[in-house]
């Protein structure tokens, strides 16, 4: 057990470093292979996997490989612990092939995340499988905080998407992780203690990175998601319940506190129906995946209506582009440049002086959530360029200056700013060539849909794993 609350601890501590890295990205840009952030999260990744192989041997002591592998405890630390091998090797080989991507939800990016969720689920039914205990606390809250993961980005105000996407995503986690944890965890209110862990990890979080000067992510409203979900659990137990109560607890708890979070990505007053429809869709389709058909019909016709309905009546209402990243992977640093940005309300002026000097034609951008504005830079002599712009929404915006080069690209720099707010930034910012765009085609779409594939196919097993010990009859 000792090695399995080691293994559990190390993953806390790797969420937790995923959050330092993010801050790290979102304020300073791309950093080495070196920096403190990758180093404790590479390193508590070698805890986890070092001591849950600990365990694996100690479990499968005196048998055969062919008794061993019929496992299934030890089947999936095998295969969560090598979908994680795979995906650091994969997320080079896509930036050699395809160039630079900075998207949490780009394919091996989003494989690292389902490989960790399906360690951390594996860790919680170890623990259960060696007799639980208290310790079950510490492998639930591991579970429910590997589920959000996917809104990293949104939990810290640098949505590479549309914020319709966030609340959907969420949910969707959430549920997969209730269903889980109801699963291996028999204890009534199994999913709050669950979710005062996670919280408590994201609270950590938060001095930390303020004390060394970075921004900070959300504590997220979970604890209020898990009590609805515990205390509907002592009135209805099928987990068919949760698909609708979930989304609604998150939109009940994230939609009012959001505005006042500082770095929460808020939802627009128009985009709260068509998030609360995909997220009831998309719960109930989480339901169906974790725990089949319910043995009468009633709870399944009622809860695939819903589904049905919410997605049909969402989606046209949805829109969707291609991500553009904040941090598009930098690139060959060329020399400096000293900004002064004044942020009023929604007009952001810029004064930059790019090192060395460039030549005319500087273009000012504006980037958040797949939105990119743009607006000319003036040269004002002496090397100086000036120039405004006016964005449509409040929250962090990452602007860029771009100098035209004797080349075929420019080299570019960027600040991060907070629209809807009253500041005055003055930086020395780094100035680069940035790298190549990415590369379409065959081949990416190709890879494309292997590594998601692959994310889907593992993240549906461990969705439908132990299904033998639920703990909740079918309705």
């Amino acid at each position: 057990m000792n090695r399995l609350i080691t293994a559990a601890a190390g993953g806390l501590l790797a969420l937790f470093a995923m959050y330092w890295d993010d801050s790290l990205h979102t304020d300073v840009g791309r950093d080495t292979f070196w920096s403190p952030p990758h180093a404790l999260l590479y390193g508590s990744l070698m805890v986890t996997l070092a001591a849950t192989a600990w365990w694996g041997i100690e479990r499968s002591r005196g048998q055969d490989l062919r008794t061993t592998m019929a496992d299934p405890l030890l089947r999936w630390a095998v295969v969560s612990a090598g979908a994680i091998g795979i995906s650091a090797p994969a997320d080079e080989a896509w930036h050699v092939a395809f160039g630079r991507d900075a998207v949490l939800w780009s394919p091996p990016h989003l494989l690292a995340i389902v490989a960790t969720f399906a360690l951390a689920v594996t860790l919680l039914r170890a623990i259960a499988a060696e007799g639980g205990g208290g310790s079950l606390v510490l492998g639930s809250g591991l579970v429910l905080a590997a589920s959000l993961a996917p809104v990293m980005e949104y939990e810290s105000d640098v949505p590479q998407y549309s914020p319709v996407w966030f609340l959907p995503a969420a949910a969707t986690g959430i549920t997969l992780a209730i269903v889980l944890i109801r699963r291996f965890d028999p204890h009534p209110w199994a999913v709050t203690r669950a979710a005062l862990v996670a919280t408590a990890v994201r609270l950590a979080v938060i001095p930390v990175l303020a004390g060394l000067g970075h921004s900070t992510p959300i504590v997220p409203p979970v604890l209020v998601v898990a009590l609805a979900a515990d205390v509907v659990r002592g009135w209805r137990t099928s987990p068919w319940g949760l698909a609708p109560v979930v989304p609604l607890a998150v939109h009940a708890a994230y939609v009012p506190l959001l505005p006042v979070l500082p770095h929460g990505t808020t939802l627009a007053a128009d985009r709260i129906v068509p998030s609360l429809l995909v997220s009831l869709g998309g719960s109930a389709l989480v339901v169906l995946l974790a725990e089949g058909l319910p043995r009468t019909g009633l709870p399944f016709i009622r809860t695939a209506g819903l589904a049905v309905a919410a997605l049909t009546l969402a989606l046209p209402l949805l829109s969707t582009g291609r991500a553009v990243a904040h941090d598009p992977g930098q690139g060959t640093e060329a020399g400096e440049a000293r900004w002064r940005a004044m942020v009023r309300g929604s007009r952001i002026d810029v004064t930059v002086a790019p090192e060395p000097g460039t030549t005319s034609g500087a273009t000012l951008v504006a980037r958040r959530a797949g939105e990119e504005l743009s607006a000319p830079l003036q040269s004002s002599g002496s090397g100086v360029y000036r120039g405004s712009i006016v964005v449509p929404d409040s929250g962090r915006w990452f602007v860029y200056a771009a100098f035209p080069d004797t080349g075929t690209r420019s080299t570019e720099t960027w600040i991060p700013v907070e629209a809807g707010s009253s500041q005055v930034l003055q930086e020395t910012r780094p100035l680069y060539l940035p790298p190549a765009p990415q590369k379409d085609g065959a081949g990416r779409m190709t890879a494309a849909v292997a590594l998601y594939g692959l994310s889907g196919v593992i993240l549906v097993a461990v969705a439908r794993s132990g299904r033998g010990r639920t703990q909740l009859p079918q309705a």
